[in-house]
């Protein structure tokens, strides 16, 4: 019994490898992979957390178990894995040297990513990367900020197009007005009377 425990863990460890290798390079690999690009820049990390599908089936169990309806909780059961890291940028080049395709643009696009947007504005690269999935769906986003006193990474990975139209189907009031750019305060909520 002892024994194929073991090699059941050994089989899923491995399967784990494999997978890991077809999703988004890690937060900390992106930024490695900056710094090793660039020698002078220097980040240092401020925050980061990351839920796997371990993480995020523990946390809808325990929205399932809240009482009453929980706000997002659709949206939350399309997503199987979030990564957020934020650095500081102790030492940056200038931008403009990041006009070629780094590395992880490359690796990303081996792995079947696209990129969505590329911004370059003074002071600020943005990129962002979009995965889809066999059906079509939107399976993983993946973006990049990179400012001259700041790199935040975010990786999102599961039914992405599911979990926006949930979002938008719990309040597609809200939706609207922020595709409109208004605020909540110029059409405040009337009172249904």
């Amino acid at each position: 019994m002892k024994r194929t425990v073991l090699s059941f863990l050994a089989v899923l460890s491995l399967a784990s490898l494999f997978v890991g290798c077809a999703g988004a390079p890690s937060t900390e690999r992106v930024s490695w992979e900056i710094q090793n690009r660039f020698p002078e820049a220097r980040f240092q990390r401020e925050e980061h957390f990351h839920l796997g599908r371990v993480s995020m089936s523990l946390l809808r169990g325990f929205v399932r178990m809240a009482p009453g309806k929980v706000d997002g909780q659709a949206f939350l059961n399309q997503i199987h894995r979030i990564e957020v890291s934020s650095y500081k940028v102790s030492s940056l080049p200038d931008l403009d040297g990041l006009q070629s395709e780094t590395r992880f643009e490359s690796q990303l696009a081996q792995a079947g990513w696209s990129m969505a947007v590329r911004t370059r504005d003074e002071g600020e690269r943005t990129w962002m990367f979009v995965r889809g999935g066999k059906n079509g769906g939107l399976r993983g986003l993946f973006i990049v900020t990179l400012e001259q006193d700041e790199l935040t990474l975010v990786s999102i990975d599961g039914r992405l197009d599911q979990a926006l139209a949930e979002a938008i189907a719990a309040r597609p009031k809200d939706a609207i007005r922020k595709v409109k750019g208004e605020s909540e305060e110029t059409h405040p909520e009337t009172p249904a009377g």
